[in-house]
């Protein structure tokens, strides 16, 4: 608010408007204009009446009447008075200022922070309406005593804030404080703020930090909650600007932990009960940092890093069981330090070189599954990590990458540690960590395919791949070759299938069927061509060569595979067009058959450094490249897929494209058995000729979008394959479902190999089913409805649900914020987890997810 200093002027005529320079206490002239101006020498008052303007530099007031008493240098503004200061904006209808103190008495009014509209255009504004109509109010103030105490900052008594304001009126959300600190567009600190909506007082807190502005540093709004696998909880994250590039979000929290129960156990035939907490689960403090940078347009990362002291007692890492010591005792030694890190980071250096990080790691196998109540979260078994320098030229891709791997099906810690606490006795010796591997590292280098003479079109790519432990040249598996935290092995003999122990894992020795850490390099040129057979058809054949060569690091031992691959592809496209309602629709069919042959296959895949009398070791994706075969057989084969594809598309009036309907019906078939075997290779005679037959469906019409694979296997007359989804948007909300169910080994991606076109016959009656479905409604008044469910109809002796989540939320219909409560109920608990949710444009979501 500005301040007039004494001003002699004499008594105008009433019909004349008066435009006069005035000094302003800061030193600055302004210039007033009213209907008319008197000033009375005797009493030092100055009175402006009738369409009273002030305007000094970005500062513009308007009034009825405005009067200064230079005596006791008191300014009173009457009669919508409007305030205007850069994108600040204020209307009240008095407003009374004490020049010395620089206090304000406000009465009926608001101050608003504006966006989307010019500081000019605010200034144009002739009424208080008018002024909050103009461009946008992300944040609407108001309060009885204002005190100035800077240029852009006030203390506040009887604070009345909106974050967000989308109603002509009074906001239907409100936070009042009896007293607050406000730096205009900046942030507010509030004291014993109270949260109403409409005139319901429902949340309060002592201290309350909020921004006015984007990035700006300060406390968020505290998170507390309460699971049933770490009970109460309550986190106060702490947001904190570096610049503009630049923030740290610190989360200080404390889990006070379920509850300790009695349980009965049964050791040596004798049955005891004692209080025990729960397996899984934290209690303690934690902290959790996470830096987000962007300092550039091509530069931009996320680190987080959360750190835990954790109170509860240690566990087996391989049963996740506590320890006990010889009276049969819980031994509560502390699991103590545990924590989480990750790293997503993108960059583009110039000259057409980036690079990308996705790193993620934890402290032990368990911390997730202790961590986060969500089933889907917690069937993890890997943390997958990669890093990532490539070059993109315009007739190349080379890049150099490390991928790494966190075997969390167990509790072992990140470095494979799993040392027993003292005096724990133990059934069995503690099984040694799994030696992952890794890849460490790969490099690639690929030339696209590019014309080369002709109507021939030729490719390359080349890798070089490592594949190895951490911190060994060899996995130490044992005779199988597999990790098993109770060192058995599947042995099948004359009188069944039985699991014996497996003395050779975990014994330190390279021996057995141990994994050594293997290179390789990997060859694939490809020629390609297209042809035309006549105005109806066309055929692209194309011939590509595989060539791999293996070095043992431990054994020292070579050895190579390869093998040629010939496709062929015809098609043929048939297509009409015609006119509905408008539009035009465009209907084509598209039949194709292709087929891949692999005519002989040269070398094969590396034995066990240690046994080289055992069949080939497979690693990954490129050593299972041949369809699956009997141990130690190199296989050659042909595979022939037909399809016959169909799609509808629409094109408006206005030239946007839609695409309606899609649809592809195949067959597959393996016709292995009936080509002659070159060189090394076998055909089996068991072979079915008659793959999976199947169909690819997308749709999208108006409010609804969903799409289906099929597969059937004729030879096992069973469904290898269905799954669909759909989402159907309704008044104010949509719903939503995706169905899956799989047999054998999964899906047509897993049941093929890499260079295979159809996958193996069924070989298990394996099944998974999984569907997920859910619903968000809004129902009119702010109220909305969120539900969403997990089932597995295949769950055995347990309840299919296996998770559940129900939330309901209240907010304006402009969601300028909402407030959400979440129950969540997995299976296996008796009562939900509880959580709460806020989110308000402009300042974020806090709470507990879910």
């Amino acid at each position: 608010m500005s301040f007039l200093l004494p001003v002699a002027v004499l008594l105008v005529s009433a019909q004349l408007p008066l435009s006069t320079q005035l000094q302003l206490p800061t030193g600055e002239t302004a210039e007033l204009a009213a209907d008319y101006v008197l000033y009375e020498p005797e009493r030092q008052v100055l009175t402006a009446r009738g369409h009273t303007v002030l305007r000094s530099g970005e500062l513009l007031l308007r009034a009825d009447e405005l009067s200064y008493d230079q005596v006791n240098q008191v300014a009173v503004a009457r009669g919508s008075v409007m305030l205007v200061n850069g994108l600040m904006a204020a209307v009240a209808d008095e407003v009374t200022v004490d020049v010395e103190s620089q206090e304000a008495n406000v009465k009926g009014g608001l101050f608003m922070q504006k966006r989307g509209v010019s500081p000019e255009a605010l200034f144009q504004a002739r009424t208080p309406q008018e002024l909050r109509n103009l461009g946008e109010t992300p944040v609407l103030m108001s309060g009885t005593r204002i005190k100035r105490t800077g240029q852009n900052s006030f203390e506040v008594d009887g604070l009345a804030f909106a974050p967000c304001l989308c109603e002509a009126g009074t906001p239907s959300w409100r936070l009042e404080a009896s007293s607050a600190e406000v730096a205009l567009g900046e942030h507010a600190t509030l004291t014993w703020p109270v949260v109403y909506v409409h005139s319901v007082p429902v949340f309060a807190l002592p201290w309350l930090y909020l921004p006015l502005a984007e990035r700006r540093s300060g406390l968020l709004i505290p998170r507390p909650s309460f699971s049933g696998l770490n009970g109460v909880s309550f986190e106060q994250p702490v947001f904190i600007t570096l610049g503009r590039s630049y923030d740290l979000t610190l989360t200080p929290a404390y889990y006070l932990g379920r509850a300790e129960k009695d349980v009965t156990r049964t050791l040596d035939g004798e049955s005891f009960t004692r209080p025990e907490p729960g397996r899984n689960g934290i209690r303690g403090p934690r902290l959790l940092t996470e830096f987000r940078y962007m300092p550039s347009a091509g530069t931009e990362g996320r680190a987080t890093l959360g750190l835990l002291y954790d109170f509860h007692p240690v566990r087996n890492p391989v049963t996740g069981d506590f320890f006990l010591g010889e009276d049969r005792s819980l031994i509560r030694e502390r699991r103590g330090l545990r924590g989480e890190a990750s790293l997503q980071h993108r960059q583009d250096l110039g000259g057409g070189f980036h690079d990308r990080i996705d790193a993620f790691v934890v402290s032990d196998g368990f911390y997730t599954r202790d961590i986060t109540a969500d089933i889907i979260a917690r069937e993890n078994q890997y943390l997958r990590s990669t890093g990532v320098l490539y070059h993109r030229g315009e007739d190349h891709w080379a890049g150099l990458e490390v991928g790494l791997r966190q075997d969390i099906r167990w509790g072992y810690g990140l470095l494979g540690s799993n040392t027993a606490p003292a005096g724990a006795v133990l059934d069995k010796e503690l099984t040694p960590a799994p030696r992952t591997f890794q890849r460490l590292p790969n490099l690639t280098w690929a030339l696209p395919e590019r014309p080369l003479f002709g109507r021939l079109v030729g490719g390359m790519k080349m890798e070089f791949t490592r594949l190895s432990p951490l911190l060994s040249r060899f996995g130490d598996e044992g005779e199988d070759g597999r990790h098993d935290p109770d060192r058995l092995l599947v042995v099948t003999n004359p009188s069944g299938t039985q699991r014996d122990p497996d003395p050779a894992q975990g014994n330190g020795l390279f021996d057995a069927s141990d994994r050594e850490a293997r290179d390789r390099v990997d060859l694939l040129p490809r020629l390609s061509s297209s042809f035309a057979l006549g105005p109806y058809a066309r055929l692209s054949p194309a011939l590509s060569l595989r060539q791999d060569f293996y070095l043992g690091e431990v054994s020292g031992r070579a050895a190579q595979r390869g093998y040629p691959m010939l496709d062929l592809v015809v098609d043929s496209e048939l297509a009409r067009t015609f006119q509905f309602r408008g539009s035009t629709l465009r209907h084509s069919l598209v039949p194709s058959v292709r087929l891949r042959y692999v005519p002989l296959v040269w070398g094969g895949l590396p034995p066990p450094g240690a046994s080289p009398e055992r069949p080939g070791q497979v690693y990954d994706e490129v050593d299972a490249a041949l369809p699956v075969t009997p141990p130690g057989v190199a296989r050659r084969f042909l595979h022939a897929v037909v399809e016959l594809h169909q799609t509808l598309g629409a094109r408006q009036a206005s030239g946007a494209r839609s695409e309606l309907l899609r649809l592809t019906l195949g067959q597959g078939f393996d016709l292995s058995r009936h080509m002659p075997t070159l060189g090394q290779g076998v055909a089996l005679d068991d072979d079915k000729t008659v793959r999976d037959t199947f169909g690819r469906l997308t749709a999208s019409l108006g409010a609804f979008s969903g799409g289906g694979v099929i597969r059937y296997d004729p030879n096992t007359r069973e469904i290898a394959q269905l799954s669909a989804d759909f989402q159907v948007s309704v008044p104010q909300g949509s719903i939503f479902a995706r169905y899956d169910d799989l047999m054998g080994v999964g899906s047509d991606r897993l049941r093929r190999s890499l260079d295979a076109l159809v996958g193996p016959a069924l070989s298990s009656a394996q099944r998974a089913q999984f569907l997920t479905a859910g619903t968000q409604v809004s129902l009119g008044f702010g109220l909305g409805i969120r539900y969403e469910a997990i089932v597995q109809p295949q769950a055995r002796n347990e309840s299919p649900l296996s998770q559940q989540w129900f939330a309901v939320s209240y907010g304006p219909a402009c969601n300028c914020w909402r407030i959400e409560g979440v129950a969540r109920l997995a299976r296996g608990q008796t009562f939900p987890d509880f959580g709460a949710n806020l989110t308000i444009t402009g300042v974020g979501t806090f709470g507990t997810g879910g």
